[in-house]
């Protein structure tokens, strides 16, 4: 084990979230083969980015929090004016 290994971490790690790959096991890898992660990272494939999507349910509570908050900024009709 060499301070190289920790030194090839960060940059293994970067390459594997670029390629869409797990960091956890590839930080592993690297902490034990060190700069030669790189070399096997560049012949995996990549896969693609997830894009996950917030639940509904969620989405509503926060739409209502929000306008509920709105709401009590309001005091005077004109106050609806300034924001239109």
């Amino acid at each position: 084990m060499e301070i190289i290994n920790l030194i090839a971490i960060p940059f293994v790690l970067f390459f594997a979230w670029a390629k869409g790959r797990g960091l956890i096991s590839w930080s592993v890898i690297t902490y034990f083969i060190g700069f030669w992660a790189i070399f096997i990272l560049l012949f995996v494939k990549a896969k693609p980015i997830k894009f996950y999507q917030i639940p509904q349910p969620a989405k509503d509570f926060i739409i209502a929090r929000s306008f509920k908050k709105h709401l009590k900024e309001i005091e005077y009709p004109v106050d609806l004016q300034g924001e239109v």
